[in-house]
């Protein structure tokens, strides 16, 4: 439909073009007067048949588009005639005599379609990219999910044999793409009805007087201090609007930052999920910290006026939340330097357990009764943290083990190292090791040096190998002391002198009761 209404508009606006142009160059105020003007109400009909068939809410091209319910359908009558009757108003306007402004109206609203049309196109052609873009994220988002299902599926089954509760769900601080779609199609919008207003903007300033009048209305007085010495500077209504739309726009791009950041730039990069969301978190602030400096400053905050109020503020935050000041920055360390993860195995002083999530004010581990544990970022940067799975998952295990005196040693040695050989557990590379290390009081103490490939097989290993040790000792009748002690009592008086000597102590003891 609208290429065939093109084609029939072109037939007539092409040639009245054309004409008009060469009238407006002859400068000849009779062709002005008379074929200018024809040739202005002809072109002027055309569009407004054109406008008339293209934008009909029932039959034009945006009538399967337009929604039953909106707000569009209900005023369809209104906008309709609007748009259909506006050529044709300036079509009288110019046979009243008014042609030169009937032309300069013409003019700027066929700039003001062209700019709506190029913004229509801009944001058709972003939608498309963020569609695409979109499609990718789920299905790296589908393999990354059915990955993780896996790792948790193979953890949790080998938790389930050592008894040790780990965390079946783990949050990994990925943005939804449903969300980061629906935040890049909010900041694609303001963008594009940002340009559309610049655009207008441009175009209809010259016959927009009136808003001048907003420069004129002072609110009050700012003070400003510079080289040349101290200035009283007037604040404007139009000052303050300025202020205001900087505020709200500001708090849009900050709201809906991540989806933009995620769609255009970080799913690019092969950073985690942590560092994403750091740079997101990090950039919000930065967006609300200068859109709100950039709005004081419109309605007249000065900086050397807003300095004292920031610096309290430091100070006030400095003495009342330093702690939680102390766990945000500590938070956003964690999140860039990766000290710790999600899914590490970690020991906090007395608590073990697994990262389950990684937030800005503290971390949740879950520990091997399947408690859930709120530790404080700031405990994560400064105490001492062993990370069991930071870089190298392998982890080495030591079991000692005495024979009797009198055993065959090298046999021993022989047995102890096959039996730790044979459980399928125990890492070939690095390889075992067992150690003669010392002749102890009740027996020759051998030492079994392992490696296993996770932390959560060091129970089940230990728990195989000594049952398999214990049974490799007694079919090879090599014997497994237990501690012994010779005791030897030595009593130089009979029971008679110690009952004497007792009792004579308790009469020096206790005079008053000798008898």
């Amino acid at each position: 439909m609208l290429i065939r209404n093109l084609r029939r508009l072109m037939l007539v606006a092409v040639p009245a073009s054309f004409l008009i142009g060469m009238i407006e160059v002859s400068k000849s105020q009779i062709y002005r007067d008379g074929l200018g003007r024809l040739t202005f109400l002809i072109c002027a009909i055309a569009l407004a048949v054109f406008a008339f068939r293209v934008l009909s809410p029932r039959r034009g091209m945006f009538a399967a588009r337009l929604s039953r319910e909106g707000a569009l359908w209900l005023t369809r009558g209104a906008w309709y005639f609007l748009l259909g009757a506006a050529p044709l108003a300036l079509a009288a306007l110019a046979m009243s005599g008014y042609y030169d402004s009937a032309s300069d109206l013409q003019w700027r609203l066929g700039m003001s379609v062209a700019i709506a049309i190029l913004g229509l196109i801009a944001y058709a052609v972003a939608m498309r990219q963020v569609l695409l873009v979109r499609r990718r994220l789920e299905i790296l988002r589908a393999q990354e999910r059915r990955k993780k299902e896996r790792s948790a599926a193979a953890t949790q089954a080998e938790s389930e044999a050592t008894g040790d509760a780990t965390p079946r769900m783990l949050d990994v601080s990925d943005v939804d793409v449903a969300s980061i779609s629906q935040q890049t199609r909010t900041l694609l919008r303001m963008l594009v009805l940002l340009g559309l207003g610049a655009g207008l903007w441009l175009v209809w300033q010259q016959l927009l007087p009136a808003l001048g009048i907003l420069d004129e209305m002072a609110l009050w007085t700012q003070t400003i201090t510079t080289d040349a010495g101290t200035k009283i500077i007037p604040v404007t209504l139009s000052n303050l609007l300025v202020g205001v739309t900087i505020g709200i726009l500001t708090f849009i791009a900050a709201r809906n930052l991540p989806g933009l950041l995620e769609f255009m730039f970080l799913q690019r990069l092969s950073i985690e999920p942590g560092t994403r969301y750091a740079i997101t978190a990090i950039s919000r602030y930065l967006i609300v910290a200068v859109g709100l400096f950039i709005a004081f400053q419109r309605i007249g905050a000065d900086w050397s006026q807003m300095q004292w109020i920031i610096a309290a503020l430091g100070v006030g935050v400095g003495f009342g939340l330093q702690e939680i000041v102390a766990n945000f920055v500590s938070g956003l360390i964690i999140l860039f330097e990766r000290p710790v993860r999600v899914g590490d195995t970690v020991t906090i002083g007395d608590l073990s357990g697994t990262v389950s999530c990684i937030q800005i004010r503290a971390t949740r581990i879950t520990d091997w009764n399947n408690h859930e544990i709120l530790v404080p970022n700031k405990s994560l940067i400064t105490d001492k943290v062993v990370n069991w799975t930071l870089t190298e998952p392998v982890t080495r295990i030591l079991i000692k083990i005495g024979i009797a005196y009198g055993s065959d040693t090298a046999l021993a040695h022989k047995v102890i190292l096959e039996t730790v050989k044979a459980n399928p557990l125990v890492l070939e590379a690095p390889q075992p090791t067992v150690f003669f290390l010392e002749f102890g009081d009740s027996s020759l103490n051998y030492e079994i040096r392992a490696f296993v490939a996770q932390p959560n097989h060091r129970l089940l290993v230990l728990h195989e190998l000594h049952m398999a040790l214990d049974r490799a000792m007694r079919q090879h009748n090599i014997e497994i002391p237990f501690p012994q002690r010779d005791l030897h009592l030595k009593l130089g008086d009979s029971a008679e002198v110690l009952q004497d000597r007792y009792l004579d102590a308790l009469r020096k003891r206790y005079p008053e009761a000798a008898e």
